[in-house]
C-alpha cells in the first residue's frame, strides 16, 4: 500500500494505493496518527485505488473515525469501488461513514 497525503483548506486527503489489509494496516494507523498529532480532524481517504480491503482495514478506517469524531472532527470516504461498496453494504459501515463520489464532493460537505 502507498498512501499519499495532503492538505485541501484545513482538511487532510489520504490518497491509498493498493490493498488495505492486515499487511498494510499499521502504515494506514501510522498516517492517520501522525496527522491527528498534528491537529488534523477533518479527513478525506480516497479509495479509488484500493483493489482490497478486509476486516483489519475496516477496523483501522473505524478506530480514525471515532478519534476524530470525539474531538469533532470527521472522515468522508470517496472513490469507492463496486466491491468495496459491497462490503461497506454488507458490514452496515455505508451508514457510519459519509461516502462521497469524489474528493471535491467531500471536501464541499466539510464547508
Amino acid at each position: 500500500m502507498e498512501i499519499s497525503v495532503e492538505e485541501l483548506n484545513g482538511v487532510s486527503v489520504m490518497r491509498c494505493l493498493g490493498s488495505l489489509d492486515a499487511d498494510t494496516v499499521a502504515l494506514f494507523r501510522k498516517r492517520g496518527a501522525e496527522l491527528f498529532e498534528k491537529g488534523c480532524r477533518k479527513f478525506i481517504v480516497d479509495v479509488s485505488s484500493v483493489s482490497f480491503i478486509d476486516s483489519m482495514g475496516l477496523g483501522a478506517m473505524i478506530s480514525l473515525l471515532r478519534k476524530t469524531r470525539e474531538k469533532g472532527g470527521d472522515v468522508k470516504l470517496c472513490g469507492i469501488n463496486k466491491e468495496i461498496k459491497e462490503i461497506f453494504e454488507i458490514t452496515r459501515l455505508n451508514k457510519l461513514f459519509e461516502v462521497c463520489a469524489d474528493i471535491e464532493t467531500a471536501h464541499k460537505k466539510f464547508a
